[in-house]
């Protein structure tokens, strides 16, 4: 196992630093897009309440969650807080977010998929970073049970799931294979951000690995040859 992992590691970090499959020169790879879904309703969230907790503290309480009460909704105002300061695109900037991408070209999208979000019904969600706005995409299937989502649903708290998925392209224009690792590192940072607030926030929240992709990719409707789930974080109040 050891050796495996030794040659899956020289293998990525090694042989993919030569930008294997890239189809344009850096300067031609436009920053810092996103997906719009321009003709589905938009839930414009509020401005994000100021976060007073000391860092230190948020560290040090920072948890990941076996409990919570799935039936409560998360609040519009708990969820801008949550997604603004996490992932929002910074107002006076054109490009920057509060969170690094490698060479700012920013392949990870996040998505919502919740039955507690308050005054909204049981729904797919994408966040829009430019508007701090949630596009509602469809509602979820009857009777669906968010559960059936996890793998090992046991003891897992959940009535929303944020799903971080790559659009390779975007990425790997400029740098070829080496967009995998940027986009997993990415999801990495947006996680830690999406986990730090909700502690500070006193929501439960916990990254979680072990989803089932092809349930995900449909509930999305994801072309996965484009974009594919690499990461999610449950919440639950």
């Amino acid at each position: 196992m050891t050796s495996f992992l030794s040659d899956l590691h020289a293998e990525l970090r090694r042989t993919r630093l030569t930008r294997r499959g890239s189809t344009h020169r850096a300067e031609d790879v436009p920053l810092g897009l996103h997906k719009k879904y321009e003709r589905m309703e938009r839930v414009l969230l509020p401005e994000p309440v100021s976060i007073a907790q000391n860092l230190q503290d948020v560290l040090i309480h920072r948890h990941s969650a076996v409990s919570g009460n799935p039936e409560e909704p998360i609040t519009l105002v708990e969820l801008s807080a949550l997604l603004g300061h996490s992932l929002r695109k910074r107002p006076k900037n054109t490009t920057s977010r509060n969170y690094p991408s490698g060479g700012a070209l920013y392949p990870v999208e996040t998505y919502l998929i919740s039955t507690a979000i308050e005054t909204q019904l049981p729904s797919v969600f994408h966040y829009n970073p430019s508007e701090h706005s949630l596009e509602r995409l469809w509602p979820l299937p009857e009777a669906f049970d968010m559960k059936s989502i996890a793998k090992h649903p046991e003891s897992l708290p959940l009535s929303t799931l944020i799903v971080f998925t790559s659009v390779w392209r975007r990425s790997a224009a400029k740098y070829g294979d080496l967009a995998y690792q940027h986009a997993l590192l990415e999801a990495g940072h947006m996680s830690e951000n999406i986990l730090l607030v909700a502690t500070a926030l006193e929501i439960n929240a916990r990254p979680y690995a072990g989803f089932e992709d092809n349930l995900i990719a449909e509930l999305l409707d994801l072309d996965e040859t484009e974009e594919q789930s690499v990461h999610t974080v449950t919440i639950c109040k």
